[in-house]
Order: structure tokens, then sequence, then C-alpha cells
């Protein structure tokens, strides 16, 4: 399998896409069995398509919206970064598309868990939107159903809001994917992957006792836990929940308080509630948590080793890194993407998350991640 990075900041969105392709053939490549492109979010949503198409060639593409994406450890920043996928062993890819992502839509979960189910033996990358907060509860019944959890990883597209809108749109065979999600299904490909946090829980365990979808309302049946944060915030002076992506809530996988299932990246306040960008459930374990740039470095560094000893040899790496982890990182945020290639030397590609799919560590079901950074690795077979 061959793999190559190319990227431009063009402010025009054509100029962007023609400086990209010209740069992929001016290496005497001609064409590519598949090109993933992170886009910024800026760029007109009716120019996508047409600009694509106008350079591709023909090449199956799919793109979608990124703040900021990755090109090996550089970081670009309201561009365009695109993966040319050519495979040179009998590889082949392709896609699922899923529309309209929401609790009544059964028929698309059912349809979604045949195909993985059919495709049991290939790699799957999901490419998500933000899907009005469903995707993390789709995740979470796609889950309980027989498919091969271990196989299935990917991560939300992120974006900003531009007047009512926040653009986390997908880009598939002339159609704007706006509430859904497409699965690029690698076949006759070999995928490894971990999952680095680094935040370690701190403080008092709370029990969820009321919390509806991403909003957790009040903890050990005492005050709303709003308030709770507030006070905690309250010689800050200025309660920005961005100030508390140093600290992401812990749900806990048991009473030790020590085991981490996932995190929660914080995303608004008020007295009452306060809302994540994940869901909460009532009855979990939670705590704060706490972890400085280096503690997320090295998580980082155990991830890239823990990769390299399942998959040594790797063609190609994908970091889908959570955009409050990158915040965190301030300015080390390509620090990580060195890290993991001071370990295995592959094209990386990726991009700024606003949420990470993946694996529980024991390999049983998907888990909707914030915070994490999601390392993969492929190599065709």
């Amino acid at each position: 399998m061959k793999c190559t990075i190319h990227t431009s900041t063009a402010s025009m969105l054509d100029e962007a896409i023609k400086e990209i392709f010209d740069s992929f053939r001016s290496e005497g490549d001609r064409s590519s069995d598949f090109v993933m492109i992170a886009l910024s979010y800026r760029y007109p949503v009716e120019e996508v398509h047409a600009s694509i198409r106008r350079y591709a060639d023909g090449c199956d593409y799919l793109a979608f919206h990124s703040t900021d994406s990755f090109h090996g450890d550089q970081i670009i920043n309201d561009g365009v970064t695109a993966l040319f996928i050519t495979f040179e062993r009998g590889g082949w890819i392709e896609c699922f598309v899923g529309k309209d992502v929401s609790s009544e839509n059964d028929a698309l979960l059912e349809n979604t868990a045949a195909y993985l189910e059919k495709r049991d033996d290939a790699a799957h990358l999901i490419v998500a939107g933000l899907c009005n907060n469903e995707m993390a509860f789709f995740v979470d019944r796609l889950s309980r159903k027989n498919i091969p959890a271990d196989r299935v990883l990917g991560g939300l597209s992120s974006g900003f809001p531009i007047g009512e809108e926040t653009n986390t749109y997908q880009f598939y065979h002339d159609e704007v994917i706006r509430d859904g999600f497409v699965i690029v299904t690698f076949h006759q490909v070999r995928m490894v992957s971990s999952v680095a946090m680094g935040f370690a829980p701190v403080g008092t365990q709370y029990t969820i006792t009321r919390a509806e979808g991403y909003r957790l309302y009040e903890v050990d049946g005492g005050d709303p836990f709003g308030n709770t944060i507030r006070k905690l915030m309250e010689h800050i002076g200025d309660f920005q929940a961005k100030y508390l992506w140093y600290t992401p809530l812990v749900i806990l996988e048991n009473s030790s308080g020590q085991e981490l299932l996932t995190l929660r990246t914080f995303r608004k306040m008020t007295t009452k509630w306060v809302e994540f960008y994940g869901p909460v459930r009532e009855g979990q374990l939670i705590k704060l948590s706490y972890g400085e740039v280096e503690d997320l470095l090295e998580a980082d560094r155990k991830s890239a080793k823990k990769l390299r000893n399942e998959l040594p040899d790797p063609e190609l790496l994908f970091n889908f890194s959570c955009t409050a982890r990158q915040y965190v990182l301030e300015e080390s945020q390509e620090a990580e993407n060195a890290a993991y290639l001071e370990e295995m030397q592959a094209p990386l590609f990726g991009f700024f998350t606003f949420g990470e799919i993946g694996h529980d560590p024991q390999k049983r079901s998907l888990q909707f991640y914030n915070e994490t950074s999601l390392l993969i690795g492929m190599r065709e077979i």
C-alpha cells in the first residue's frame, strides 16, 4: 500500500484542491485508488464536490470537515490535507453511507450492523458528523450488535459555528452528508490501534443520580452539579468551559476509583447542569481528572510502543485526536505526532475530532471517547 499526503492552505478551495492534485501528480502518479480529504469548515460547502471533481480525474474520494488536520508532525490549520492511497497487493476500499442518524432510525442501525457483520475480516474507519448529539448514542446501540468491535474505529468531524450551523459534514459521491457518517472499509489490510489518555483521576468520587443525554444534573442526590463546578471555578472569574478541558470528567469502570473507562469534555455550564461532548448516564461513577502536557505525551509514547509491538512496519498511520486534547497540549501540539513518528516511520494522516470512536480495552465493545488520541496503524496484507 503506497500512501502519500499533500497539503495546501490556499484561501480559495478551488486553488487548494488544484495545488494538492498537482503536487500528487508531480511525483509521477496519475491516479490513486482512494483519496481522503480533510478540509477546513470555512470553505463554501457548495464548492466542495465541484472543486474536487475538476482535478481528481475520476479518483474515488471522501472529503470531510476538520478545524485542523495532520500531515506527519505538521498541523494544517484552515486548509486542506489529502491522503492518497494506492494498493499494491490486491487491497481495495468500499464505503457505506449512513444518513439521518437518530434514536428513531432503526433501519439505519440494522443496515449498518449488517454491513459490518458481513465484512468482519475487514478494517473499518468511521468519519461522522455531530448529528445533533446523536452519534454517540448510535455508536452505543451499534456496539450491542454482532459486529467486529475491534475493527471499527474513527472520529467525528470538527468545525465551529458559521451562522446558525456547525459544519461537520462529509462529502461522498456528490452528496453532502449533514447528519450522518461514512464508513471507509479497507479489504486485505491489517489494522491495529491504541488509545492514549494521560489524565489521572483526582479528588472526590461521585455517583451520577440525575442525567439526560449529554447533560449531568445531579450527583449523590445532592446539589446540582453545575453549581458544584461553578464553586470550583469561582476564583477564576470567567466561567468558560474550555478552562475545564485541563480537567475532564472521568467515567470509571469500577469503584476502585482508578480504572478509567472513558473521558468527557466539558462543553457548557449553568448553575443547574453541565453539558459534555459525550453522553453521561445515571449510576455511572465519576471523578474529575488532571493531566499536564508531559503526562499526555507520555501516554502518546506508550500508545506508539504498544502499536509498534503489534504492527512493527505499518504503511499508514492515522491519528484521530480530540480538539480539546490539542488545546491542552498548547505549544506542544506537534509533539504528539512527533512521538508517534519516532516509533514508526510511515505517512501519518488525521485531524482534530469532536469525539473518537474506538473499542474498550478488552476489545468487546465500542466506546465513544473524548480528549483521547486514537492511533491506528495499517498495512496491506
